[in-house]
């Protein structure tokens, strides 16, 4: 943390904490491979994976593609995603780190259902924190250094649960926070409208183009 702004000190009023004091952390649900769908249906929740979030952070709306259906969903409702949840990866291959510990920011309201190995961080509030400062601070370099230094080494590497709660964090004041909250907000808000129109543009071209690839529209008398 930088408190050049401050004189190069501690703030009297800021306190060191836990990421589970600023964030209720839960794990994604253990869903069996059978149970997933392969194509779109009505009705049915898109499962976040891993394949979701971008190395070095962010939302990957054309990730690996399952759904599930709503009407299986009704014990699984804490699983179901909020615009401004915070989704972190948990596992990652050994020989090559690329994404453990890294976030996306879920950009839309109950489509999106969580999937194990995914972490769910949903900002509480505290001293008017918010899932901006979240986001940010979790694909920050120097958090990132020391939450996967504590990962469990194998054939792949795993965050536990309790290691990414008792992550180290900076707690300010409200009011910095607020102000904080006031100029990060508005463009994180922004690439979550974006997530959202280019995932209608993903979608616009996967359900046009196999049909003029087939012939099945004729575009060949449109004149641009």
């Amino acid at each position: 943390m930088d408190f050049s702004q401050f004189g190069g000190t501690v703030p009297d009023d800021w306190k060191q904490g836990t990421l589970q004091d600023i964030a209720n952390f839960s794990n994604g649900y253990a869903f069996k491979s059978k149970e997933l769908l392969n194509t779109s249906e009505p009705n049915c929740y898109q499962v976040f994976k891993q394949g979701h979030i971008n190395r070095g952070g962010g939302f990957n709306s054309s990730g690996t593609k399952s759904w599930y259906p709503i009407s299986k969903s009704s014990a699984l409702s804490k699983y179901v995603l909020h615009k401004g949840d915070v989704l972190m990866a948990m596992t990652d291959m050994k020989d090559n780190v690329a994404i453990l510990g890294n976030t996306a920011l879920m950009a839309v309201d109950d489509q999106y259902i969580v999937n194990q190995r995914v972490g769910l961080l949903r900002s509480n509030g505290y001293k008017s924190t918010s899932y901006a400062y979240i986001y940010l601070l979790t694909n920050s370099l120097n958090f990132l250094k020391d939450l996967r230094s504590r990962a469990n080494s194998g054939v792949q590497v795993n965050l536990s649960s309790s290691e990414i709660k008792d992550s180290s964090v900076w707690i300010a004041n409200d009011e910095v926070n607020e102000e904080f909250n006031a100029l990060t907000e508005p463009l994180l808000s922004m690439i979550m409208t974006n997530d959202i129109e280019n995932q209608k543009l993903i979608d616009l071209r996967d359900t046009l183009l196999p049909k003029l690839m087939s012939g099945e529209l004729d575009v060949s008398n449109i004149n641009l």
